[in-house]
C-alpha cells in the first residue's frame, strides 16, 4: 500500500470520528467533506457547520418501557381496588357491574338487607345456556346475586343436578306470568338476605337402593362403541326385567350394588343395598317384546362397564333444611357411605329408623353414648395399661393399679354428635353427620327429641 493510501485512510476514519463526535448536547454538527489528489498527494478539506440554535430540546415520545402521558396505570383494575389518597375512604367497597363492566363501587354495612342505586334491569324469560355457563353465574349475572341460584333452580325443575347443564338447554329466569323482576344493572335493590333457610344443606342422593327387587331394573349388557370402558357420549344397550315399562327420553341411574348394611346388634336390619352411582343413560329406543333398550350416557361420574344395574336411583341434588322434630324416635348407627370403622363429621350414614317411624328430613338426632371411653377400651389392652406410677412417696417408686370402680351403665348418657336427616326410606334413612365430639361406631343411639 503506497503511503498516499495510508495517509487518507487515515483521514478517512479522522473523517468518521468528527461525523461521530461532532454533536454538542442534543445537537449536532453538519460536516462537508471533499477530497481531491493533485499529482499524488490527496488533500482534505472539511466545513464544519455549527447548529442553528444551542438550546437543548425534549422529545413528546415516552422512553422505551414506559406508558404514554395520561396512562391511566389503574384501568385494568376494578373500581374497589382502585388506590386512593382519602384516608377517610372505608375498604369494604365491592363491585356491582359484572366482570368487564365499569361500575362504580357501594359500601354499606354488616348485616344490611339490600343495597340501593338508581338503574334497573329486566330478567328475561328465557336464557339459552352457552358454553360455560353455570347456575352460580347466571344468577351473578341476571339477579346481581350469585346465592340466588336455588331459586333460578326452582324455576327449572327439569334440572337433575345443578351441576350439569348444557349448552342449548333453555333456561327459565321468572315464573310464567310474572312481569320484569326488577333488579338493579348497578345496585336499585339487590337482597342480601339468605335465599334458603340457614343451616340449610346440598347434597347429592347418596348410593341407597331400598329394595333391590323393585328399584333395579334392568343391566346393562352392550354398547355401540368397540371398547371396554365406556363414558359420556357412548351408546349402550340394555336388558329389562319383565314388568318394567320405558318411555323415549327417559333418564335412569347407573349403578353398582356395593354391600348390604350389616347386622348391628340391637338395630334393625333394613332390606336395601348400599349402591356406588356411576352416571346417567338417556333412553332413546325401546322394544317392548325383546325387553331390549338402547340409550346414550348422558353422565359418567366414573367408567361405565358391562354389567352394571340401572334404575330410578335418584341423581338430584337435595336441599334440606333444618326440621323440627314431631316425635321421639331412638335410632342405632348402622354403617357410612365408605365402609369405616369410625364415622365423624361432614361424613354420610345410615341409620335404622324412616319415615314409618316418623322420621322426615331435616329432623335433628342427637348421638349418646353412656360410660367411660377410656375404660372401655381396656377391654382390648395389655393389663400394663392400668398400671400408674407414684412419685409422690419417699420410699422407691411404686406401681399401682387404677381402680375401676362403679358400673358404667349407670352412668349418665353424653352428647357426642349430631346427624341431619337427609333422605328417608319406609325402615331407615340417610343422614350427615353435622357434628362429632367424638368418633362414631356402627351400633351407636341417636335420638330425635319431639319439638327440637
Amino acid at each position: 500500500m503506497s503511503q498516499s493510501t495510508k495517509r487518507g485512510s487515515r483521514r478517512l476514519v479522522h473523517l468518521a470520528s468528527l461525523l461521530l463526535l461532532g454533536g454538542t448536547g442534543s445537537s449536532l454538527y453538519a460536516v462537508n467533506a471533499a477530497a481531491q489528489d493533485d499529482g499524488g498527494e490527496e488533500t482534505t478539506t472539511i466545513t464544519v457547520t455549527p447548529p442553528a440554535s444551542t438550546t437543548t430540546t425534549t422529545s413528546s415520545l415516552p422512553p422505551p418501557g414506559y406508558p404514554a402521558a395520561g396512562t391511566d396505570l389503574e384501568g385494568h383494575l376494578p373500581s374497589s381496588s382502585h388506590a386512593s389518597s382519602d384516608i377517610s375512604r372505608s375498604s369494604d367497597g365491592f363491585d356491582l357491574m359484572p366482570r368487564g363492566g365499569g361500575g362504580g363501587v357501594v359500601r354499606g354495612r354488616e348485616g344490611a338487607e339490600a343495597i340501593t342505586g338508581n338503574r334497573a334491569m329486566s330478567v328475561p324469560q328465557l336464557h339459552v345456556v352457552k358454553r360455560g355457563d353455570t347456575l352460580w353465574d347466571l344468577s351473578s349475572h341476571y339477579y346481581r346475586n350469585p346465592y340466588m341460584w336455588p331459586k333460578l333452580w326452582s324455576y327449572n325443575p327439569q334440572i337433575q343436578n345443578p351441576h350439569w347443564i348444557y349448552p342449548g338447554d333453555q333456561l327459565r329466569m321468572r315464573l310464567d306470568g310474572g312481569g320484569p323482576v326488577p333488579i338493579s344493572h348497578d345496585g336499585t335493590f339487590i337482597d342480601r338476605r339468605a335465599q334458603v333457610p340457614r343451616d340449610t344443606i346440598f347434597l347429592r342422593d347418596q348410593g341407597y337402593i331400598d329394595d333391590p327387587k323393585r328399584d333395579v331394573w334392568g343391566q346393562l349388557v352392550g354398547a355401540r362403541e368397540d371398547q371396554m370402558l365406556l363414558a359420556e357420549g357412548n351408546h349402550v344397550y340394555m336388558i329389562m326385567r319383565p314388568g318394567v315399562d320405558l318411555r323415549l327420553g327417559q333418564l335412569l341411574t347407573l349403578f353398582n350394588e356395593v354391600r348390604q348394611p350389616r347386622k348391628v346388634p340391637g338395630a334393625r336390619k333394613p332390606k336395601g343395598s348400599i349402591v356406588a352411582i356411576k352416571g346417567s343413560v338417556k333412553i332413546e329406543q325401546w322394544d317392548p317384546k325383546t325387553r331390549i333398550a338402547r340409550g346414550k350416557i348422558v353422565e359418567s361420574l366414573d367408567v361405565i362397564e358391562r354389567g352394571m344395574k340401572l334404575g330410578p336411583v335418584g341423581r338430584r341434588f337435595d336441599v334440606v333444611p333444618p326440621k323440627r322434630n314431631d316425635t321421639d324416635v331412638w335410632a342405632r348407627i348402622l354403617t357410612s357411605v365408605y365402609p369405616h370403622v369410625f364415622m365423624a363429621q361432614n361424613q354420610v350414614v345410615f341409620i335404622d329408623k324412616g319415615s314409618k317411624d316418623g322420621l322426615k328430613a331435616g329432623n335433628r338426632l342427637f348421638v349418646v353414648r353412656r360410660g367411660d371411653s377410656w375404660r372401655r377400651s381396656l377391654k382390648t389392652a395389655t393389663t400394663m395399661a392400668r398400671d400408674r406410677v407414684r412419685q409422690d412417696v419417699t420410699d422407691d417408686v411404686e406401681i399401682e393399679r387404677t381402680p375401676l370402680e362403679g358400673d358404667e351403665k349407670k352412668f349418665p348418657e353424653e352428647i357426642i354428635g349430631e346427624l341431619r336427616i337427609l333422605r328417608t326410606r319406609e325402615d331407615s334413612s340417610v343422614a350427615l353427620v353435622t357434628v362429632s365430639h367424638r368418633e362414631m361406631v356402627p351400633g351407636d343411639r341417636a335420638v330425635a327429641r319431639k319439638g327440637f
